[in-house]
């Protein structure tokens, strides 16, 4: 199976958020949230995906080694981001990352 294949061949973890709510063979929707200031670890974009802030949000994005200063992005409530991510994606560490909640309280 495709994904299954792109799943296999990521560098990093391809969990990207903090609870797997749904998957099927169409999609996977994950909830994804951070107490202030707290740290998601590194994990790999290798599936198209949609972003949906349900509140005011801010996540500073780390490069997989740690180091901050990847992003920085700031949605109201209601805000999204779309991203496509090309096959090649899982052997590319410019798909992974991890992220940081922007905001102390």
């Amino acid at each position: 199976d495709e994904v299954e294949s792109l799943m296999a061949r990521a560098l990093y973890p391809t969990d990207v958020g903090t609870e797997l709510l749904f998957e099927n063979r169409y999609c996977r929707v994950w909830d994804f949230y951070l107490e202030p200031g707290q740290v998601a670890p590194t994990h790999h974009h290798v599936l198209d995906y949609v972003f949906v802030y349900v509140s005011k949000g801010r996540l500073l994005g780390y490069h997989p080694d740690g180091r901050p200063g990847l992003f920085d992005d700031a949605k109201e409530n209601n805000g999204y981001m779309w991203a496509h991510i090309p096959d090649s994606a899982p052997e590319d560490p410019a798909f992974a990352h991890g992220g940081k909640n922007g905001y102390d309280d």
